[in-house]
């Protein structure tokens, strides 16, 4: 499993990181008990009690068992995204019957929703869904995006990223990805000013971080 570089880590356990930040780390520590592990080892030696816990969400059922359940049922795409979120997310975001999603390819559709953005940093968290076989199309990223998988997975190029994964987009850097063996959904964080899309695709640059 790829994790998040040892500074977003510390940023969360002294609770400097933006709501961004802080969410998408959680979802990675629902996912990862090294990095879980990790966490509580630094709030030990700082001194510092976490204002919540995660013992709670951590005796769930792990989220391949959820997501299985919730693909054997006929739902809306709001409730399945929902269903692959931490509690400690959903309890921070809109309500999902208020999520607005976006369509980026067709026909193999991939689509994503803005969760929440950061009132004072401007990063913005998205929650993507990639169908089987769909590819996310291929974008430039003008600010810093990580992404944590929550169900599924996807290859760009040579690299295959699983359930749990840390991903990052570093400023510069540009890719193509895709779900090849099944669907994906994914977390993901954007810096201003965001990403950039080619082609026709440019009108959606708008709806992430570059304002």
């Amino acid at each position: 499993m790829m994790h998040p570089p040892p500074d977003r880590l510390m940023s969360y356990v002294r609770a400097e990181a933006d709501v961004t930040t802080r969410l998408l780390v959680e979802a990675h520590l629902s996912l990862c008990a090294s990095c879980t592990a990790t966490v509580a080892e630094h709030q030990r030696m700082s001194g510092r009690l976490p204002d919540a816990t995660l013992h709670d969400e951590l005796d769930l059922p792990p989220f391949d068992r959820v997501w299985a359940a919730v693909q054997r049922t006929t739902v809306s795409r709001s409730c399945r995204g929902a269903a692959v979120l931490p509690p400690s997310l959903l309890a921070e975001l809109p309500h999902p019957s208020g999520w607005r999603w976006v369509l980026l390819a067709w026909p193999a559709r991939v689509t994503l929703t803005l969760l929440i953005r950061d009132v004072e940093t401007r990063s913005e968290l998205y929650l993507c869904h990639f169908t089987q076989g769909s590819t996310f199309p291929r974008h430039q990223h003008l600010g810093l995006e990580e992404n944590v998988i929550l169900a599924g997975g996807y290859r760009n190029g040579d690299v295959h990223v699983d359930l749990g994964d840390w991903v990052i987009g570093a400023p510069g850097t540009e890719e193509t990805s895709r779900a090849e063996d099944s669907e994906c959904w994914c977390l993901s964080r954007i810096e201003r000013p965001g990403v950039r899309f080619t082609g026709w695709r440019s009108w959606i640059a708008p709806l992430f971080a570059t304002d």
